[in-house]
């Protein structure tokens, strides 16, 4: 039987197909676009090269693979980009979660065209995979942001059915609705994230204004994710309790086998409740405390996705707020 190390040997020592490696480049490159466009406008050249470079490889992925429907999601959070640069406020109200309704000014012309532009693009990633919640939140934002509050409040009720614990889309569709119930009473309930993933989180909250530090980390390698967190243990270490609040924890997603049945489990691991001490005095992850098996169905390279709330990206991103 092959052990841990010796699969992940042979996963990366396999060449990277072309429709794995145009993913990856996709959503490295939106990465940076997202980041950028917090602080950029749209027209800015940084972000007219990395739009040009994620579509150069959406259209590498779609040759490789034109059944892939991923390539409709990276498109649809792109659209979400260019109008997160746009604004001046946050485009997914994630540090004003339960602020009042918002509108673009009907004489603002480039925000209405490119919130139209993200209604498009989320509704033709929804309509070839339902079960995106990247999409149904993309798109409620751009709603609200038109000014379709009552559409706008259909789509944040659809991506809190396709993740119950999307809080921020809960309180936007509660703002939006003065007295609204959530769950939704939506049937034929789906599964709510369809790829299984590994996330390694690392952070502490270091102000009473919520300042997070540290990092996170994503994967579908078990390999990985254990290499990740062991780097991340002296980190952790050298600073325990010296946050308000804390993780060094390792979730892994399991999604559920068919749609209508169990939506998928995540199997929690507080790292600290793991650590064990080697007769030399140094502490270390006992890995037989902590689950971590492997994936069945996992989330396909490059492709970031919306879990708890938060957007999450492949490999590390570090937090510094």
């Amino acid at each position: 039987m092959d052990t841990l190390a010796d699969g992940a040997s042979a996963r990366e020592s396999a060449p990277e197909s072309a429709d794995e490696s145009a993913r990856t480049s996709a959503g490295l490159a939106l990465q940076f676009y997202w980041e950028t466009a917090e602080h950029e406008p749209p027209e800015a050249a940084e972000l007219t090269e990395l739009e040009e470079e994620i579509r150069t490889h959406c259209a590498a992925l779609r040759q490789a693979a034109p059944d892939d429907t991923t390539v409709a999601t990276l498109l649809a959070f792109l659209a979400l980009a260019k109008l997160r640069a746009h604004l001046d406020e946050p485009v997914d109200h994630h540090d004003t979660r339960h602020a009042g309704p918002v509108r673009l000014d009907d004489d603002d012309e480039p925000g209405r065209a490119l919130a139209t532009e993200a209604v498009r693009a989320s509704r033709q990633a929804l309509a070839l995979r339902g079960t995106d919640n990247i999409a149904a939140f993309s798109l409620a934002c751009a709603l609200e942001w038109l000014g379709d509050h009552e559409a706008a409040v259909t789509a944040y009720c659809e991506a809190v059915r396709l993740d119950p614990h999307d809080s921020v889309a809960a309180a936007r569709a509660q703002a939006l609705e003065e007295g609204l119930k959530l769950p939704c009473p939506v049937p034929d309930r789906r599964a709510l994230q369809p790829y299984g993933f590994h996330h390694l989180e690392r952070t502490r909250v270091v102000g009473h204004s919520g300042a997070t530090r540290g990092v996170e980390y994503l994967s579908t390698d078990r390999a990985g994710i254990r290499r990740a967190a062991e780097h991340q243990l002296d980190e952790w270490l050298a600073g325990a309790c010296t946050g308000l609040d804390e993780e060094f924890a390792l979730r892994t997603w399991l999604p559920g086998e068919a749609p209508g049945k169990s939506p998928g489990r995540t199997l929690c691991a507080d790292l600290r409740q793991a650590l064990t001490q080697t007769p030399d005095g140094r502490q270390i992850i006992d890995w037989a405390k902590v689950p971590l098996p492997e994936l069945h169905h996992p989330l396909p390279a490059g492709l970031p996705i919306r879990w708890y709330g938060n957007w999450h990206f492949h490999g590390e991103t570090e937090h510094d707020d």
